[in-house]
């Protein structure tokens, strides 16, 4: 397009949201409403001590003042909106590192999904999928793969205020082998030039972030015991991710992707399966050493599985399940088990900086099940608070804008009826979704 004399071009970020108020999101309301939200505590995802009888100030979409009641002259007039909660707990939204948009289909494959569903319901079911997760306090998350351009029109939908979603941070299409896993979403690529032209070909689209399988995974076609990509290939795509300013992540549940992803230097894990060729789980002390040695990022996604083996043990609980079931549980069983036991150890013995992400894929909204389980594996309420909020931000590039409460950052708040430093399961219910100054919930 040509543009008259006087008129300046915009960025080519522009209608991607990069440039605006906020990445993938949509624009406030309302950008001189003011907010004054009182709460019985405030945990600000920093990890310090709750702040008692907090207040907290939004004007637009962000955060202006925080303070205790009392310590602070608060606005007034038709414009300020009060929102008290005597007995609330005030938090940062919470961040989901990792989902799937335009899956959500319970107990259907990627197959009869991928066979069954045009783009354009996957669009529909994605815009849904996004509301849902953001009523259950995810005002952002990362998308880690989809097919075409499915989740990129979601995000240029919600810029023009056609759906409401959280912030939406995309990779697009996942690239894969020829063949390999999601290699369905349309970006399978071969070689170091291949990969390179890949990598190109997303930013071009709209990329926030660059996601690689670098092992197989529940595609049928695939074999999640082994790598994918050689380490040449896979350094190649960091290169030239890195080159053009985006992140890195990597989908290792072969133990052998895990080592080739820490060779070429992605910047986040994804899963760390830790799978070995002959399909068992075994922990390695020497690969935990070198992740925490390169501050590499790993998200663990604990729940994956976690729902479908609580229905297996529920029909088991009516009487012996069918061989088929039961070989489902056993390995279902055995998945949940080393998952938690291998975040503890990372956790624990090495300090690894883990965030929360639910590979959401059979359904959404039940972000807090991750959140219990990382409790259960050894991390404190407050750590894993922590995990989901200010370390994600910082993991995924937004903590300049998102992940604590403090002036100066977007107003994504969520509010919560008990305390989650006694029992995270308060995460479940939401009192209160702000999104960028805008009450969801």
């Amino acid at each position: 397009m040509d543009y008259p004399p006087g008129i300046a071009v915009p960025p080519r970020s522009f209608y991607r949201g990069v440039d605006r108020l906020e990445p993938g999101g949509t624009v406030p309301f309302n950008p001189n409403a003011v907010n004054v939200i009182k709460a019985k505590a405030l945990i600000d995802g920093t990890g310090a001590k709750p702040l008692e009888n907090a207040v907290v100030v939004t004007r637009g979409s962000k955060i202006v003042a925080v303070e205790r009641q009392g310590q602070v002259a608060l606005p007034e007039g038709p414009h300020v909106q009060t929102l008290d909660f005597p007995d609330g707990y005030l938090l940062p939204g919470l961040i989901d590192s990792h989902t799937h948009l335009m899956f959500g289909v319970p107990g259907a494959s990627y197959e009869e999904i991928i066979e069954g569903d045009s783009d354009e319901i996957m669009l529909l079911r994605a815009a849904r999928n996004a509301l849902t997760h953001l009523k259950s306090g995810v005002t952002t998350l990362r998308e880690n793969g989809a097919r075409n351009k499915v989740t990129f029109n979601l995000r240029e939908g919600a810029q023009r205020g056609y759906v409401t979603a959280p912030r939406l941070l995309l990779c697009g299409r996942p690239v894969t082998i020829s063949g390999g896993h999601f290699y369905w979403c349309n970006q399978e690529a071969d070689g170091v030039e291949g990969v390179r032209a890949a990598v190109r070909e997303l930013v071009r689209d709209g990329a926030d972030h660059i996601k690689i399988m670098a092992s197989g995974g529940g595609t049928a076609i695939t074999d999640l015991r082994r790598p994918s990509y050689t380490v040449e290939e896979l350094k190649a795509i960091v290169d030239e991710a890195h080159n053009m300013g985006k992140p890195t992540t990597a989908h290792c549940l072969a133990t052998g992707s895990i080592v080739n992803a820490l060779e070429a230097g992605v910047d986040m894990i994804e899963h760390a399966g830790f799978i070995e060729p002959d399909g068992s789980y075994k922990f390695h002390p020497e690969i935990a050493e070198r992740i925490a040695k390169e501050g590499t990022y790993i998200s663990p996604t604990v729940q994956t599985g976690y729902r479908g083996m609580e229905a297996l043990l529920a029909k088991q609980g009516q009487g012996p399940l069918p061989p088929e079931d039961q070989q489902r549980l056993d390995w279902a069983k055995g998945k949940c088990e080393s998952q938690l036991e291998f975040l503890g150890r990372l956790w624990k013995e090495w300090r690894i900086p883990i965030v929360s992400g639910t590979d959401a894929i059979a359904s959404f909204g039940d972000y807090c099940i991750g959140l219990e389980l990382m409790s259960q594996a050894g991390m404190s309420n407050m750590e894993v608070i922590k995990s989901s909020t200010n370390l994600n931000a910082k993991a995924l590039g937004v903590g300049h804008l998102v992940g604590t409460v403090e002036p100066g950052r977007d107003a994504d708040l969520i509010v919560v009826d008990e305390d989650p430093l006694r029992d995270i399961k308060a995460l479940r219910k939401m009192a209160m979704v702000m999104r960028v100054g805008e009450r969801i919930v």
